[in-house]
């Protein structure tokens, strides 16, 4: 993976505001459910899957207790967060089939043709060369294996847009997004076929006006005491622009898939 991505590395209170938002597991919003839906054409039973930016783990671990995975490699940068997703691997008993890689920015540490099945979420939106970076796990694919998962695309650069390109230049975070039909066209050239798209902006809309209410609501007082009053508006803020920039036509939310010949 690319070197940027090294800023935007969690600690733990930012671990425990996420789990707190989004449950346990996950650093965004969609859930088991999310990762189901996105993996629903697939049988990855006796498969070798790459959870590719892992996070907290909560994909690798629905992969294996839900969908049937028995050989899952989450790989990610962040020894924060595998340090976490380990507990959730072992809480849930799914050890044998989830083994946790902590890995350096750069190349796949993985020979060519080594998975039946990358998935990735939220990732790609990080790299700002999004060709190499599809091309570098294309190669780690196997022939007739995929590449699935979901991200975030640019859908309209109006003002909803604007704010929430300055809230993440503000932070300090590196997000380099892309409509959806470069996307694609990135897909394509990394070697890629039986391309598809689906639109997913609707659900997260409103896992969004949730989160937002939620914040705004019912863990107000839990984000507060952990964050306190400065960092709790900031992050308020954050759910307040995320919203207003799905429901303002700003971004899409997709899922991909992409297979390898």
């Amino acid at each position: 993976m690319q070197d940027q991505i090294k800023s935007n590395q969690y600690d733990q209170r930012n671990i425990e505001t996420m789990e707190t938002v989004y449950g346990r597991g996950y650093l965004s919003a969609g859930g088991d459910e999310e990762v189901a839906k996105e993996l629903d054409q697939f049988e990855l039973k006796g498969k070798r899957i790459l959870d590719l930016g892992c996070g907290l783990g909560g994909a690798s671990v629905t992969m294996a207790r839900d969908l049937g995975a028995t050989d899952v490699v989450g790989y990610d940068i962040d020894e924060e967060v595998l340090s976490r997703a380990q507990l959730l691997v072992d809480d849930n008993q799914v050890g044998d089939r989830v083994s946790l890689v902590k890995s350096d920015p750069g190349p796949l540490a993985f020979d060519d043709n080594s998975f039946d099945l990358v998935y990735i979420a939220a990732v790609a939106c990080h790299m700002e060369n999004l060709s190499d970076f599809l091309k570098e796990i294309v190669r780690v694919i196997k022939p007739g294996g995929w590449l699935a998962g979901s991200d975030w695309m640019t859908r309209e650069e109006n003002e909803a847009y604007r704010v929430w390109d300055n809230m993440l230049r503000e932070r300090g975070l590196n997000f380099y997004f892309v409509d959806p039909a470069e996307f694609e066209n990135a897909l394509l050239a990394s070697g890629l076929s039986n391309i598809n798209l689906t639109d997913r902006t609707d659900a997260f809309t409103g896992f969004a006006a949730a989160s937002k209410q939620s914040v705004e609501g019912e863990l107000k007082p839990a984000l507060q005491s952990s964050l306190g009053d400065d960092g709790y508006r900031a992050f308020l803020n954050w759910t307040q622009v995320r919203y207003s920039g799905l429901n303002n036509g700003a971004m899409w939310y997709q899922h991909f898939r992409g297979q390898k010949q």
